[in-house]
């Protein structure tokens, strides 16, 4: 009897805890552009380049700083990491792609060997790190009116909202 009452215990307890850690609610960190992000110790901040828009044909691209002033590597993920922006109306969250390689391979295969590398999307942000990542908006979407760059970072399990510096 005394068995069976410590087995359903130890069932009882697992269940809670397991359900408290699915239960976990994404964490989401609001910040303005160009300031350190408490707890993380980073620094994003974006800006668009109209100069750049025939870069890659059918793209325009948005560039996004980031330091990495905390005392840990930030693993980056090409495949789980996710972007997005605001515009200025702030009706619509427009999608956009941080690793051109995966998400277009087309237009990627056109660009020349050098480009390539600049625009790599990086597996990791080491300690005291300044990388710029180039993402591709869509033709279509009007990246001159955002005000907002978004990222779900994997590693972090972190959604990070920057209010861009213009």
């Amino acid at each position: 009897m005394k068995k069976a009452a410590l087995v359903s215990l130890i069932v009882c307890l697992a269940l809670v805890a397991g359900g408290t850690a699915l239960a976990r609610k994404k964490q989401i960190v609001k910040s303005m552009g160009g300031t350190v992000i408490p707890r993380f110790g980073i620094i994003i901040d974006a800006g668009y380049d109209p100069g750049l828009d025939n870069f890659v044909p059918g793209y325009k691209m948005l560039n996004v700083a980031i330091m990495n002033n905390s005392f840990n590597i930030i693993e980056m993920s090409p495949q789980r990491d996710q972007w997005w922006i605001k515009t200025k109306n702030g009706d619509k969250k427009y999608r956009v792609i941080g690793d051109l390689r995966t998400e277009d391979a087309a237009a990627w295969n056109n660009l020349p060997d050098k480009a390539r590398t600049l625009i790599t999307y990086p597996l990791l942000l080491p300690i005291g790190a300044r990388q710029v990542i180039d993402l591709f908006v869509p033709d279509k979407v009007p990246v001159e009116d955002f005000e907002q760059v978004i990222i779900y970072i994997n590693s972090l399990d972190t959604t990070f909202e920057v209010l861009a510096r213009q």
